[in-house]
């Protein structure tokens, strides 16, 4: 698989990404078949978070790379969201993303993983409650540690990136981002992480399967009916390149510049189908086409942001 860099660093990944957010203890083996799978087509980039089936999720990863050079992989791991249960001071969901949980949280993730480091550790959501200074020093002392080597950040906005950037070298962004969700591209998250030469890691890039165009849509509200429309539109122009629905929509946002998607997946089928998207170049005009086609709306069009969710 062709390798893109991540950020500015030394680092050189696939194109495309394996998210770990399907590695479940109900699906532990097909998980890891999926894994070894992925290192077999050339992935070698795994993203993972604390709070993925309460940690399961880094030790079932941890497993499935049991075996390869530590060298040969790129380790991501997410840290910040605290769920009822993962830690006895918490009685509700919160955010936290002080100096004294970020370095627990990342050395718990090093033991549930049995890794003596994480290439990339990310703060999963901003904490309002503790200044980016004080993430970035806790980002910046684990580095002096070892046990990070660079930091990035998911689902920050434009300000809280330039914020915690003020203070640390961030080398990523991770957020939501697929032909139904084009908010990064509309809000300006595609393009600070430009100006600071971040890559975007994007989770969702299949809209939990919708995108593949497998899934029976559906048609009770307008924002289900939307969906729909989009995979039938796009299914013509799948058929012109012979490829997938979710092949063109992955190809789509590998074309940005710095656009990495996380593929999350317990099956060994649809981790191949990914990988052979990264071989694919759509010409201009039906990039374009795409993005019309998911806008709803022809170019140019009018005020921005257009958010296409509703609250549900």
């Amino acid at each position: 698989m062709r390798r893109v860099p991540l950020g500015k660093t030394e680092l050189q990944v696939g194109a495309v990404a394996f998210g770990g957010m399907s590695l479940t203890p109900e699906r532990r083996e097909a998980g890891k078949a999926a894994v070894r799978r992925a290192l077999e087509l050339g992935i070698n980039f795994f993203d993972t978070a604390d709070v993925y089936s309460r940690g399961e999720s880094e030790v079932i990863l941890g497993e499935a790379l049991r075996g390869v050079a530590r060298e040969e992989v790129v380790i991501a791991s997410k840290c910040g969201i605290v769920f009822p249960g993962m830690n006895d001071a918490y009685t509700y969901k919160a955010y936290d993303l002080s100096p004294a949980y970020l370095k627990s949280s990342c050395e718990a993730s090093l033991r549930r993983l049995k890794v003596d480091y994480l290439d990339l550790y990310q703060p999963h959501r901003i904490d309002y409650l503790t200044h980016p200074e004080e993430t970035a020093a806790a980002l910046s002392a684990l580095q002096a540690e070892g046990k990070i080597r660079h930091a990035g950040v998911s689902n920050y906005t434009v300000d809280e990136i330039r914020a915690l950037s003020a203070y640390v070298r961030v080398e990523s962004l991770q957020t939501q981002f697929s032909l139904l969700h084009l908010e990064p591209i509309e809000t300006g998250l595609t393009a600070v992480c430009a100006e600071k030469t971040m890559s975007v890691l994007c989770w969702g890039p299949l809209q939990q399967g919708i995108l593949t165009g497998r899934r029976e849509l559906p048609h009770g509200d307008w924002q289900a009916q939307r969906e729909a429309g989009v995979v039938a539109q796009i299914q013509s122009l799948a058929a012109q390149y012979g490829v997938t629905p979710g092949q063109l929509s992955l190809a789509w946002l590998m074309q940005l510049p710095g656009v990495i998607p996380l593929v999350g997946t317990a099956s060994t089928d649809h981790i191949a189908e990914a990988a052979a998207a990264a071989d694919l170049t759509l010409k201009r005009d039906d990039w374009y086409e795409l993005m019309v086609i998911a806008r709803g709306r022809p170019m140019p069009w009018g005020q921005r942001p257009f958010h296409y969710l509703k609250e549900r």
